[in-house]
């Protein structure tokens, strides 16, 4: 029986009501991405575990409003979460119905944008039928902190008068900034009780203790503030709010006139003013206030300090004994595992005698591993310093074995090559990192694989460094206030190359290339990336190392990589597409993928036979396919070549033995591939993906092997084609042994595996994938990223007249998008009288400024494939670039002839924002292209290459994707 502190026995009438069922209605994507990316179960747990109810809430899925009203029906729940995105189903429909079926139960609808289309309708009167509207934005804590806020509302009345639990008023109306302060609210207080009841000396009286922690309450408006705060208003331990929001006297300065009350009644009450508006700091410090400028780059860092300074939230402190001196701090068991090492013997007794580490672990729900701790002790026999070493050893096991399972929690005792997937901290994965764990999970639980036996199926040997190690980088190297906007993107570089890694991850690496020998990507996986709305495809670095020499040299290299990453962040590309996003640099953190690399060595260089990218929807099919049949394109050699350059063999996974829509017929134009160059060393300032260029012909003459069931021989003679590579001709790409003769079953795999990803991620996706044929026993097909097609679902019927087409500026029969596209009165058009091949990297350069210059969005006309690092195909630049155009049109010209891009460089960011891709080639009667009208309109501005011209009038531009034709025309004059 347990001996209470007789302070404690109020608590255990504490929190009486919970949320002990949950529905959640979503895309089976979206619920993967909640439960991983935020681990819902593991953490609401954690959570009841500590308040000591015997059965932790239980969530159930659905994905469609008709089986959520009959679940509802069938079974009792005590709150509802739909996101935003159900398809065909309409949110606040569904949660009107729900709540003439239960008229108390709590709604919560989670948006994937603040702006997005219903999260705006939804808002203010517009939702009587939805209690609180969130936005993900990746954090792991959002999840708990919507199940929290609920039950804080639910038991707020009864523990306030029980046990004088405390409330802290958030006044906000902001959906984006509720939703970014309530999880660090409440991971502050969830860690401010942790440690405030050390004093604790068993589990039961420390699960008591927890159930009084400070409420959240919510107001969106001045009345509801202070009417909670009047009703509250013994218990008030803090009050945090927004500067303007509704009120009956007006929104402009609401929450200083609140403030101002609150101090008038009650000048001891922590207030702390928050406002886009710096100037506002002054009132509010007038009043005894806080202050936090929502615009400030380390905004959530902000808070974080001010609930460190003003509500004590502390981790292990480590003291002198006879000082009673802070010597060191701890805030994660992995911290205190490190730290009992190098603090001073004398410390370490003190601690040891008073039970401070077992105290502290249960205050963490690590029971276990407590009462283990507290069985090591210095009256054992042992000396101090082996007490400690053995202290040591037992957290080390105890973190080793507790990580095991699909999606390792990273741990340098116990990783080895068993581990295909593991993360190393307790942040966010990223985009990417999530959209791997979740095909390898998806792949295990459908077997796929073992439909392959012939086939290694698999992702790549991964580690994820997550976002909690981008942030510790940041602040130990005080890299989080600095201005980026004024340095160079090799500024930005240098600086953070000359960083220093944290301590832990530097282990954490030796760790990792102790089990890692073969070359390594170190790609991004920032929480925006690969997201449904607003995704970052393509922004961010990649950067890829041998992974040869001394350890310490592939130590070096692997940090270097990391770090040029980690500095991509802030990079000009990836700031000038946030400012065409809502999102803010500091709500973007960033995660790290390494992967070992799909390949086989080849006298110095190491490539994958064949790489990858693959869409379940194909928006140009042509006669004998259909769009859902999805598209293909194939390269030899590491990805670049597609991904930057444009150049690909192109095949229908679903008829891959149908004639190629090359147009250099049924062959790839492939004439180079890219390599690491393995005796390289890794020079991030010069060249930062690390890659080298390559000659095909060259290769094959070395490597037959290399290319066999890809390249094929050309008789030229008799215009013959030969599988076999000892035949006399021209070696040309075909992947005929790969696609037409199944020596690997290639595109039934990628069929499979596009259609697995489409139906549980609930949207048409795109794959890039890897293939080494030369493996060691069977060919080995990686997946190296999956991730939702945005903005492709819910195509309507777009009408497209012969008069239109009579009357356009531009018409098209290629088209990627749907819809009409209003007030658009510009046009940036290239000059075709004046274009040539040579000077395309100076045109990329122009677009770049004029793209700077316009007043808002426009239609951008360029010749072959935009965005192709190859200069000879297309105009060298970056969404950055040309991230105000709205619509753009390739177009065919004399002097160049390339296949059409389908948005190949800009897909993600184009489909995500809405754009139009259109392409047009009028020398083979494929389209229009009327320049001679579209020069006849107001002149903006000339340059060497390119024409911008604006219309009085917007003009018309309509899509259908449906029947994919595109118009582009003047508005019609009564």
């Amino acid at each position: 029986m347990y001996l209470l502190d007789p302070t404690w026995l109020p608590f255990a009438n504490l929190m009486l009501r919970h949320v002990y069922s949950v529905l959640l209605i979503c895309s089976d994507y979206d619920r993967f991405m909640l439960d991983e990316d935020g681990r819902v179960e593991e953490e609401l747990y954690k959570e009841y575990t500590e308040l000591g109810l015997s059965n932790p809430p239980k969530i159930t899925h659905t994905t469609n409003e008709i089986d959520a009203l009959r679940l509802i029906d069938e079974r009792h729940f005590d709150l509802v979460i739909s996101m935003l995105d159900l398809g065909s189903d309409r949110v606040e429909g569904l949660a009107k119905a729900i709540k003439e079926k239960r008229p108390n139960m709590p709604v919560i609808a989670l948006s994937p944008s603040p702006d997005h289309r219903k999260a705006r309708e939804l808002r203010g009167e517009n939702c009587p039928y939805i209690d609180y509207l969130f936005y993900w934005q990746g954090n792991p804590s959002i999840f708990l902190a919507m199940v929290k806020l609920v039950e804080d509302k639910m038991n707020a009345d009864h523990d306030t008068d029980e046990a004088d639990v405390q409330v802290i008023l958030l006044v906000e109306d902001s959906v984006r900034f509720i939703s970014s302060f309530l999880p660090e609210m409440y991971t502050s207080l969830i860690r401010q009780n942790r440690h405030s009841i050390q004093e604790a000396l068993n589990e039961w009286g420390k699960t008591l203790r927890m159930r009084g922690r400070p409420k959240i309450l919510l107001a969106t408006d001045y009345e509801e503030a202070w009417n909670l705060y009047s009703y509250y208003r013994t218990n008030i331990l803090g009050v945090i709010t927004d500067v303007n929001f509704p009120s009956e006297e007006g929104r402009e300065g609401s929450g200083l006139r609140l403030s101002k009350r609150i101090k008038d009644d009650n000048p001891e009450v922590r207030v702390l003013v928050q406002s886009t508006e710096i100037e506002n700091r002054e009132d509010a410090e007038k009043l005894g206030a806080g202050f936090l400028w929502k615009l400030s780059p380390s905004l959530l860092q902000d808070l974080e300090n001010h609930f460190v300074s003003e509500y004590g939230f502390g981790p292990f402190i480590f003291r002198d004994p006879e000082t009673g001196k802070e010597i060191a701090r701890a805030n994660t068991m992995k911290e205190v595992q490190e730290t009992i090492r190098t603090i001073p013997i004398s410390s370490f007794r003190y601690h040891s005698k008073r039970n401070d580490f077992s105290r502290w672990l249960r205050a963490q729900s690590l029971y276990t591993l407590a009462t283990m701790i507290k069985n090591i002790n210095l009256d054992s026999g042992l000396a101090d310093e082996e007490v400690r070493d053995l202290l040591y050893t037992t957290i080390r096991d105890y973190r080793a074995e507790r990580t095991r399972g699909v999606i390792a929690e990273f741990s340098p005792s116990s990783y080895d090559d068993t581990v295909l997937f593991s993360r190393i901290g307790k942040g966010s994965m990223g985009g990417k990192g999530r959209g791997l764990a979740f095909i390898a999970m998806e792949m295990k639980a459908n077997g796929v694989k073992e439909k392959y036996p012939s086939v290694y199926l698999s992702i790549p040997r991964t580690i994820v460094i997550t976002t909690e190690l981008f942030d510790a980088f940041r602040q130990l190297n005080n890299l989080e206030n600095i201005d980026y906007e004024s340095m160079t993107d090799d500024e930005i570089l240098r600086l953070f190359l000359d960083a220093k890694i944290p301590e832990i991850l530097d282990r954490d690496l030796r760790a990792v290339l102790r089990v890692l020998k073969k070359p390594l990507s170190i790609r991004s996986s920032s929480l925006l990336e690969d997201s449904h709305f607003q995704p970052f495809a393509g922004v961010y670095q990649t950067s890829m190392i041998s992974n040869r020499g001394s350890d310490d040299k592939r130590l070096s290299e692997l940090k270097k990589a990391i770090k040029t990453v980690w500095a991509s962040t802030y990079f000009w590309a990836a700031r000038e597409y946030l400012r065409s996003t809502l999102h803010s640099l500091d709500e973007e953190k960033m995660a790290v993928i390494i992967q070992q690399i799909t390949g086989s060595e080849h006298d110095g260089y190491w490539y994958p036979n064949i790489s990858g990218v693959a869409r379940s929807l194909n928006y140009y099919p042509i006669p004998g396919q259909k769009a859902e049949d999805g598209v293909g394109m194939l390269s030899f050699g590491l990805g670049k070549m597609i991904v930057d350059e444009g150049t690909s063999f192109r095949f229908c996974p679903a008829k891959p033995r149908m004639p190629s829509d090359s147009l250099s017929g049924e062959s790839s134009s492939q004439d180079r591939f890219y390599a690491l160059d393995l005796n390289s060393d890794f020079a991030p300032l010069e060249n930062s993906d690390n890659l080298i260029a390559r000659n095909i012909a060259e290769e094959a003459t070395a490597f037959p092997k290399a290319f066999k069931g890809i390249a094929s021989v050309l008789d030229p003679m008799t215009g013959m084609v030969s599988e076999s590579m000892r035949a006399e001709g021209i070696r040309i790409l075909t992947f005929n042994g790969v696609l037409k003769y199944d020596t690997i079953p290639l595109a039934r795999i990628i069929s499979d595996m596009l259609k697995l990803g489409a139906e549980s991620m609930a949207e048409p996706v795109e794959m890039e994938f890897a293939v080494d044929t030369e493996h060691a026993d069977r060919p080995d097909f990686s997946i190296l990223q999956i991730r939702p097609i945005s903005g492709t679902a819910g195509y309507t019927y777009v009408p497209i007249t012969e008069s239109d087409k009579d009357n356009a500026l531009i018409y098209a029969e290629k088209v990627m998008g749907n819809g009409i596209i209003p007030e658009i009165h510009d046009i940036i058009t290239i000059k075709p009288e004046v274009f040539s091949t040579k000077d395309m990297p100076e045109m990329a350069l122009e677009l770049e400024k004029l793209n700077r210059k316009a007043e808002g969005n426009y239609v951008l006309i360029t010749a072959g494939r935009l965005g192709s690092s190859d200069r000879w195909l297309g105009i060298p630049c970056t969404w950055s670039q040309i991230s105000k155009a709205h619509v753009i049109v390739e177009t065919g010209l004399k002097e160049l002839q390339a296949e059409p891009s389908q948005g190949t460089h800009f897909f993600q960011n184009m489909t995500s924002l809405g754009c139009l891709y259109l392409t047009v080639n009028p020398m083979y009667n494929d389209g229009e292209f009327r320049y001679e009208e579209i020069a006849k309109l107001n002149h903006v501005e000339e340059t060497e290459y390119f024409l911008h011209v604006r219309s009085d009038d917007e003009l018309v531009i309509k899509a259908s994707g449906l029947e994919s034709r595109a118009v582009i025309r003047l508005k019609e004059q009564k």
